[in-house]
């Protein structure tokens, strides 16, 4: 695949070796290059590679598509959450994560109830005692 880009031509089985092989930036630069063209169809791609190597990139990445570029589709929002909890639930101690998981307590679509919201603040002041977004949550 040329400059990261996806071809619908390929054989699934060898994009997903291509995928599985890329390293964070590579990752990045592949999602930004074909978020575009194949949305849902990456999300597809990289859910299957998450679930076989069971690491907090994939479901950092998948929370990121669904969030940043995938945006307009109903739903998009709550999956974005999905991925960025399953990425906590492997690493309890990223605190982007945490972070990423209570910008969804806030608009312009809440989808964390006000219990979540106080739960992944409380884990954040944990790891970041300073955290003003946590605090206010905290203390709201």
């Amino acid at each position: 695949m040329e400059n990261y880009q996806l071809s619908r031509f390929l054989p699934r089985n060898k994009i997903l070796d291509y995928i599985s092989a890329l390293d964070e930036d590579g990752l990045t630069t592949f999602v930004i290059h074909n978020a575009d063209d194949y949305g849902v169809y990456l999300v597809t791609l990289l859910a299957e590679v998450a679930k076989k190597k069971s690491t907090p990139l994939w479901y950092k990445h998948l929370g990121i598509l669904c969030s940043s570029h995938l945006f307009f589709i109903h739903g998009a929002q709550l999956s974005a959450l999905f991925y960025f909890i399953k990425a906590h639930e492997l690493d309890s101690n990223d605190t982007s994560v945490l972070n990423s998981i209570l910008d969804f307590g806030e608009p312009p679509e809440i989808v964390l109830t006000e219990d979540q919201k106080k739960y992944y603040a409380a884990k954040l002041l944990t790891l970041e005692p300073e955290s003003e977004k946590a605090l206010a949550i905290i203390n709201s």
